[in-house]
């Protein structure tokens, strides 16, 4: 009898347990409940170690998951911007009710903070993305080493600056509100750690001399700084007068 995939509709060969084209495994009997349940475990709980595999070094191993990448070792860990993007919401959900607090103190003003934060402040951090790579290109540039390296770099490193961010924002908005010592702190803590990290995982990537890396990274700060609080002026502006 002659066997086919019932996704692509591919031809298989007898020992053939899974479609070459499409990757779906061949069952010629129907799938009964029991099988579906353990189908659905099994892509659970693999998801849920490629989370566990891919936040634990993002957190804690700056450079890791890049070098992995551009190693080729992929398919054990989170994609970048898969992960970004999931972070980067988390991020934001936690940062809505804030605004709306701090809108509603100037009734002015709430429909610009709204629109800003609510709507142009995620998608700014998407431009600053590539933004950000390109900076990296032009201090980190040598032959062989694509612009592809410094993007896939540019994602980890936004991705775990939002994770310390939501952290920031955790503590200085919902657990101690009323604190402005905390608060100062937190932000303190927040930036030093940050730049840590960026230093720490430019030096494992890039594999430059602690004492180049680190003037690269002042210019790199430079660079992103100044780039960051033009286009966010800009649109704030352009939000504000129209």
């Amino acid at each position: 009898m002659e066997r086919i995939c019932k996704n692509c509709e591919r031809k298989l060969e007898s020992d053939f347990r899974f479609c070459p084209t499409c990757g779906q495994e061949h069952k010629d009997k129907v799938v009964h409940f029991k099988q579906f349940i353990l189908d659905f475990l099994g892509d659970y709980f693999t998801f849920d170690s490629l989370i566990i595999r891919s936040v634990r070094p993002l957190l804690f191993n700056p450079g890791f998951l890049t070098r992995e990448f551009v190693a080729g070792r992929r398919v054990r860990y989170i994609p970048p911007l898969r992960m970004f993007i999931f972070i980067s919401i988390v991020f934001f959900l936690f940062l809505g009710p804030v605004d709306k607090t701090v809108a509603s103190e100037k009734s002015e003003e709430a429909e610009f903070l709204d629109s800003f934060f609510s709507v142009w402040f995620p998608r700014l951090f998407f431009l600053l993305l590539p933004l950000f790579a390109l900076f990296l290109y032009i201090l980190f540039r040598k032959p062989g080493r694509f612009y592809l390296t410094h993007f896939i770099f540019s994602v980890h490193y936004h991705a775990f600056a939002f994770v310390l961010l939501t952290v920031m924002v955790i503590l200085i908005d919902f657990i101690f509100p009323t604190s402005v010592f905390l608060s100062q702190w937190s932000f303190f803590i927040t930036l030093l750690l940050l730049e840590m990290y960026l230093l720490i995982a430019l030096r494992k990537v890039y594999q430059q001399r602690w004492l180049t890396t680190l003037f690269k990274l002042f210019l790199l700060n430079i660079f992103y700084i100044i780039s960051a609080m033009i286009i966010f002026s800009g649109v704030g502006a352009l939000i504000f007068y129209l």
